[in-house]
């Protein structure tokens, strides 16, 4: 009889077992898109800040380059996928605008920030 009861808790046992087993598989399946989609997010926000990032850096060569009166087709030959846009601002001032569109791979972020995602940098410069 013992043995009998001791049979019948380890059966029971072994189904509660693959129970839970089915229980974390269901449970991953549900987490697993909402996991992809906020690794998506961080990779997409790390690209435009990298980006936003590069454009800094190429807006203080391009200033340097009009310093050092390159023409502006020169600088857009050299820095192609931006957009550099020259205006005049005040008296003896020039303002720089300096543009680039990030296309944005996560589905739901790229309705929030547009797709592409625009990255602007501007500077205002003497103009001697």
């Amino acid at each position: 009889m013992i043995k009998f009861i001791l049979s019948i808790i380890k059966l029971t046992r072994d189904v509660v077992n693959v129970n839970r087993k089915g229980q974390a598989l269901v449970e991953f399946v549900l987490i697993l898109p909402v996991f992809i989609l906020i690794l998506l997010t961080v990779i997409d926000f790390g690209n435009i800040i990298y980006s936003k990032n590069k454009l800094e850096n190429d807006t203080t060569d391009i200033v340097r380059m009009i310093k050092n009166d390159t023409s502006i087709i020169d600088i857009k030959q050299e820095y192609k996928g931006i957009e550099i846009d020259l205006n005049d601002y005040k008296d003896k001032y020039q303002k720089i605008i300096i543009t680039k569109y990030i296309d944005i791979n996560t589905p739901l972020l790229d309705k929030i920030l547009g797709d592409p995602c625009e990255i602007k940098t501007e500077r205002v410069i003497l103009d001697e």
